[in-house]
């Protein structure tokens, strides 16, 4: 038997100042399954997970319109509690942000902003969510020593654990896996695949292998339109959309020609995004640039960093098991 949707969103539109984000996207999120938002960067996948659990109000300029209903409530009402939004919503970002504190208080750290002031309470609680973190039997021994300490895979697990404490109905996960060695991320993936059991889960990856490991729902954006959606098997599988079929096969940019192209392998953030600001700057406006990256953080913010000049990142594909090309148009 189908499961109904959890979250059902009807005519979103989202701004950012002038720029049109979202264009009356109508989707809807199935109950206990794990949804994949993709699309080339730049097509609004963030912006649509802020819009869930109204992160995006703390944009300046920013302006949401349409419903988001989740459980019969609309999100969007600016009549509703935003704190409880939040806290249905539990978020894993793409970079680990554990707290300044000890592993043990970071967990802790929302049950006792909820209440719950009983130590024996407390300590169930933080052994209960880093299993299902994946990260108890490794931090068991340390609960007091402090959260930066952890590799940055155990700490994007301990962000997990943390978010799960405060007992959310659904876990959001923006590209969750970008700055994390595989083996991490593995940890990850195989985490959320156990937790879909019990949670609504809603991903944004750039990475189609990762959509096609974890996803029961696909939803395909397009510079703000939603393309294509359904369940992963007929979405991955058999396309019914030329521009789906084109992304997932990688053939996005055969018609687009690059008027220049640099190697920026070997760079990390943020110098290759100052490298290819500087390679763009020099070019005229409305000329193509392909920058190839082998750095993961890359893959996501020199994008960012382009838009957030005004340019256009026209996509983003994965050439090997290594590295990746961003192509950018420029814009001024």
């Amino acid at each position: 038997m189908k499961n109904s949707n959890h979250i059902s969103i009807e005519k979103v539109n989202a701004f950012y100042g002038d720029h049109h984000v979202l264009k009356d996207v109508t989707v809807g999120f199935p109950r206990k399954q794990i949804t994949a938002i993709i699309g080339p960067s730049g097509c609004g996948k963030s912006t649509l997970l802020k819009c869930l659990n109204r992160l995006i109000d703390l944009t300046d300029g920013a302006r949401v319109s349409g419903k988001i209903i989740v459980d019969g409530i609309d999100v969007l009402n600016n009549s509703i509690d935003i704190t409880d939004v939040r806290r249905k919503m539990g978020l894993l970002p793409q970079k680990p942000n554990p707290l300044p504190m000890s592993i043990y208080d970071n967990v802790a750290y929302g049950p006792r902003i909820h209440g719950i002031k009983d130590k024996k309470k407390l300590d169930e609680t933080v052994e209960k969510y880093l299993r299902i973190g994946g990260l108890w039997e490794e931090v068991k021994d340390r609960l007091k020593s402090p959260a930066n300490k952890l590799s940055i895979g155990q700490q994007q697990r301990l962000c997990l654990a943390r978010g799960l404490a405060v007992e959310p109905e659904i876990i959001l996960c923006d590209e969750p896996t970008s700055a994390l060695d595989p083996v991490s991320s593995q940890h990850i993936e195989q985490q959320l695949l156990k937790l879909k059991n019990d949670y609504t889960i809603v991903i944004v990856t750039h990475n189609i292998h990762q959509a096609m490991r974890l996803a029961d729902y696909v939803i395909h954006l397009y510079l703000g339109e939603l393309v294509e959606h359904g369940p992963a098997n007929e979405v991955l599988e058999n396309p019914k959309e030329e521009r789906t079929r084109a992304y997932i096969n990688g053939t996005f940019l055969a018609d687009v020609k690059e008027d220049q192209e640099i190697n920026l392998k070997g760079n990390v953030c943020p110098y290759n995004f100052v490298y290819a600001k500087q390679a763009l700057h020099a070019l005229a406006k409305g000329k193509i640039l392909k920058v190839i990256v082998d750095d993961p953080i890359a893959v996501t913010e020199v994008p960012r960093g382009m838009e957030a000049d005004g340019h256009e990142v026209v996509s983003v594909k994965q050439q090997n098991k290594t590295d990746w090309e961003i192509i950018i148009r420029k814009q001024s």
